[in-house]
């Protein structure tokens, strides 16, 4: 495509080389309209083979407009210079590193002494150990002085740091307002997460140990629980309470993030990226639910963030401290146990294509080692006693589980996978997801459209680690998790298995928006810099309303939306469970709840648990065999008929009379079940305090 670009600019005339040589400000609408076109074909399978032809040449027409668009360099500028590192090492600083060498073995050592002790002389010797190898790293010969300044990054500004600021705190607001009702769902693996913290750290006088794991057959680190029952501790058994970890890292991802991406493509990608981050409906939805699943975005990307910053200062300190990121992101989501691989393809890849720049940095790679060992910590010597308790439940749900050793295996592999694949590449924008914890695609038409440009871009520019490390990760992802691991009678795609790759997504639709807004002000000269910004001020405004107004005031987990027979049932149960609980805790306290008949549903007193605190709950009450229930003083009564009960209406109104009816339906108006409520009776102190 090069040399057909350059023998075209040959052909051009003066007027018409003027208006090639402004192609990229020009060619990336058309080539976003043609992306967008494309994706709302995908919705229909007669026109996906135009709707695949429409993204290719969208995607061509992108590598075409900014081919040439300059990035941050990924390595110190003065390359001559940085080829060597310094020697000298102080005894000081080989003390520190061998300190933190020794602590760590010996908080392993600890472990395996005392096991079950909940932090214990094993705790604090992981957390010493990660202080002195942080100030090893900080105090290691580095590159010489003029090295270590990133080359070709803006300034920092004071209008930028305000920004950023109010961008993450837009990201904390959607993600905390309201999060005892949004989603109105509650998926029982949330309330689950809740009772599995109480169990090992609220109740009795014994902790479960942190370096282990909880959950029988789910086997997730401790450490996550541990956060749990901590935000429980302050603010109590609640719903709110329990989404509140999730929320907050969610929201705090958005700060490396914009590191990650400014550091690379520049402030306007960043702020692009950054700002579809905080309001993207997917990332906020998962974010507001009470799973682990959105930590790793925070882990890789400030992990990320770290090592390409370090290639580019060459200071120890960032390949150690993003060492120790990824080691932490160990103690939370099983999607983390991707990483060791991500970055060990990605050290093979500087080694083999940026061999020159990166033999200078074996010790570096010798920090970023230690510091995911160090970060791990005595968990990693559970997970060796244990060792199924590692890799075991993935291996378990695999779709194909081995390397194609003939043709014959590879076609069985290929009819296996590819329409997994296919279903996955359509969840991106136009297939809801089939997990039963998110209900849509992953993005927006408008965000997808801009995703296959940014795609097309990085693997065009596949030579630069930052564009090789996002892709590594993004596809990575997606062929493992979303591919590869799916739990049975499930449909794909499995978002919910995607989070990781959430900033590769992000990272991708920014990188067009920058190169973009760069050509603009490079047409014009700076003389009127602020109308590209002022466009896609505009852009962004328009998706963040978008994504609000669908996530906040339209989005409900719709069974019809799914695909899987089974899981279809079981989105049914959980919809049903959750409007009996929300129903009843918004009676309150004051309320005796009373299902007549046999519901079809079983009650999950777990859930109401969370949303209301000391209400009564009587099962499976028959009016016509059994005595009409005693009145209790300031107590109402509720009682729910539902489906195959509805016969015992009349009988209650009878007993109970002077009470009203009520038909409670799921938030698109679907009926649920009747109520009868009749009015707490005022005891006689309330008679005359009235």
């Amino acid at each position: 495509m090069s040399e057909i670009a350059d023998s075209f600019d040959a052909a051009l005339t003066p007027g018409s080389s003027r208006l090639w040589s402004a192609r990229d400000v020009w060619l990336g609408p058309i080539a976003f309209a043609l992306s967008l076109v494309g994706t709302a074909l995908l919705g229909r399978e007669a026109s996906q083979p135009w709707a695949v032809l429409f993204l290719v040449v969208a995607g061509a027409l992108a590598i075409l407009a900014w081919r040439d668009k300059p990035w941050s360099a990924a390595f110190p500028a003065q390359r001559g210079a940085c080829q060597q590192l310094q020697v000298e090492k102080r005894r000081s600083v080989l003390a520190l590193l061998a300190g933190a060498v020794l602590l760590a073995v010996f908080s392993h050592v600890a472990f395996l002494l005392a096991p079950h002790e909940t932090f214990g002389a094993a705790g604090w010797l992981w957390l010493a150990g990660i202080a002195l190898v942080v100030a090893a790293a900080a105090r290691w010969p580095g590159a010489e002085p003029h090295c270590s300044e990133a080359s070709g990054l803006p300034a920092w500004r004071l209008w930028e740091v305000a920004l950023v600021a109010a961008i993450a705190v837009t990201a904390v607001v959607l993600r905390v307002w309201n999060l005892r009702d949004v989603p109105f769902n509650i998926y029982p693996d949330e309330v689950m997460t809740g009772s599995v913290a109480e169990r090992a750290y609220l109740s009795g006088r014994t902790h479960a140990p942190v370096f282990s794991t909880l959950w029988s057959d789910i086997e997730l680190p401790a450490l996550w629980f541990a956060l749990v029952a901590g935000a429980l501790k302050l603010g109590g058994i609640d719903l709110e309470v329990v989404r509140l970890p999730s929320a907050l890292f969610g929201a705090a991802t958005v700060l490396p993030f914009y590191g990650l991406v400014r550091g690379v493509w520049g402030r306007a990608a960043a702020i692009a990226g950054v700002s579809i981050m905080a309001f993207s409906a997917a990332n906020v939805h998962y974010s507001r639910m009470a799973l682990n699943n959105i930590t790793t975005p925070f882990f890789w990307t400030l992990c990320f963030f770290l090592i390409l910053r370090g290639l580019r200062n060459r200071k120890p300190v960032d390949f150690a401290l993003g060492g120790l990121t990824a080691g932490l992101s160990e103690h939370f989501y099983y999607g983390t146990r991707l990483l060791p691989f991500i970055l060990l393809g990605f050290v093979m890849y500087l080694f083999v294509l940026h061999w020159r720049e990166t033999r200078c940095y074996v010790q570096h790679i010798g920090w970023l080692v230690l510091g995911y060992l160090i970060g791990f910590g005595p968990l990693l010597s559970c997970f060796v006693v244990h060792p199924g308790s590692y890799y075991g439940r993935g291996a378990s749900l695999m779709t194909w589980n081995r390397i194609p050793a003939n043709w014959h295996d590879l076609q069985q592999m290929w009819h296996t996978l590819w329409p997994i694949i296919s279903e996955n590449l359509l969840g991106i924008s136009t297939q809801s997801a089939q997990d039963i914890m998110y209900y849509a695609p992953l993005l927006l038409k408008a965000e997808a459209a801009i995703l296959v440009l940014g795609v097309a871009f990085l693997i065009w520019r596949w030579q630069h680690p930052a564009a090789f490390l996002v892709l590594l990760s993004g596809l990575g992802v997606i062929f493992v998790g979303g591919t590869l691991v799916l739990y049975p009678n499930s449909s794909p795609p499995m978002l919910a298995h995607w989070t990781p790759a959430f900033p590769a997504f992000y990272a991708a639709i920014a990188v067009p928006i920058g190169a973009w807004v760069a050509s603009a002000r490079a047409l014009q000269r700076m003389k009127s810099m602020w109308i590209s910004a002022t466009v896609v001020a505009i852009g962004l405004a328009i998706l963040g309303y978008a994504n609000v107004r669908f996530y906040f005031f339209r989005y409900y987990a719709d069974p019809e939306n799914l695909r899987s027979d089974h899981y279809k049932a079981a989105q049914r149960l959980y919809e049903v469970q959750t409007v009996q609980s929300r129903y009843m805790a918004s009676l309150g306290s004051a309320y005796r709840v009373v299902v007549v008949g046999k519901s079809p549903y079983p009650y999950d007193a777990e859930i109401t648990r969370y949303l209301v605190q000391g209400q009564e709950y009587i099962l499976a009450y028959d009016p016509q065999i059994e005595p009409p229930l005693a009145p209790v003083a300031g107590k109402g009564m509720a009682f729910l008929f539902f489906a195959g009960s509805e016969q015992y209406q009349e009988r209650i109104r009878e007993l109970y009379p002077g009470g009203r009816a009520e038909e409670v339906r799921n938030p698109v108006g679907r009926h649920v079940f009747y109520v009868y409520i009749v009015e707490p009776k005022l005891t006689p102190a309330d008679s005359a305090a009235q």
